[in-house]
């Protein structure tokens, strides 16, 4: 496994989600001390890294970042209305042409506030000649009925208490 991440569903079960070069991208459950997995639940032909999970409105929506290295690409996201699928066709998350505001998929966080559900793609920036100075990029998406879009970046705030994210002037 190679580029792994984490998902919490709403039940609490957590799952490991991981590039597996050359077979694509998985998903697997794991045991409830988080130590071992329990089974694999499935495997998306795509050769993606940066793979990132959310659960939204009775949605999974999984997001992941092509096999070009510390360069940024246009990310993608797929949906299902199950983590064993059948998982949609690959669409954009942002212009193709920004190659998703420079940054490689990481994770999407849901906040679930007293008035609303916000999920914020996290996403990095690399920068290979200087690593230790690399930069993320995380903003609010813009998600729901299937569909995810991560729009230009801005000055954005977020009240946890409430769940609502509001750009900023």
């Amino acid at each position: 496994s190679r580029d792994i991440g984490q998902f919490i569903d709403d039940d609490g079960t957590a799952y490991l989600i991981f590039e597996d070069r050359p077979f694509g991208f998985r998903i697997a459950r794991l045991s409830d001390d988080y130590l071992s997995v329990e089974r694999e639940v499935c495997l998306i032909p795509l050769h993606w890294e940066g793979g990132a999970v959310v659960h939204y409105e009775g949605v999974y929506y999984a997001i992941g970042s092509a096999l070009t290295g510390w360069n940024p690409n246009p990310n993608k996201y797929i949906t299902a209305q199950s983590l064993q699928g059948p998982w949609s066709d690959p669409k954009d998350i942002a212009p193709p042409a920004t190659k998703t505001y420079g940054s490689q998929s990481s994770m999407l966080l849901k906040v679930v506030g007293e008035k609303a559900t916000t999920v914020i793609s996290m996403g990095d920036i690399w920068k290979p000649e200087a690593q230790w100075d690399s930069r993320y990029l995380w903003m609010p998406l813009e998600i729901g009925n299937g569909r995810l879009w991560l729009p230009k970046p801005k000055p954005w705030s977020l009240d946890v208490k409430s769940g609502v994210a509001a750009m900023l002037p």
